[in-house]
């Protein structure tokens, strides 16, 4: 299977090209929110003036580091 780096501003303006793909987007955490066993990232690349929402849960084998991320941490997220 092959993994595509993509901009959000790609993701957003032809969304319907990337429906059942695995693609990586890499960028700056704008926001985080975490709970027990989920949380949500805002992640921004800036070609776009829109984050997108990453939703991460305990089947990651590095959740409780992700939980822990920094505003303006950079990070690399494949899904």
């Amino acid at each position: 299977m092959e993994i595509k780096q993509v901009l959000i501003k790609d993701l957003y303006r032809n969304e319907s090209a990337y429906i059942e793909s695995t693609v990586q987007v890499s960028g700056w955490v704008k926001t985080l929110r975490d709970s027990k066993n989920f949380g949500f990232i805002e992640l921004n690349d800036g070609s776009f003036f829109k984050n997108i929402q990453v939703v991460f849960d305990t089947s990651l084998s590095n959740f409780e580091k992700v939980r822990k991320l920094s505003i303006s941490s950079s990070i690399i997220v494949v899904g």
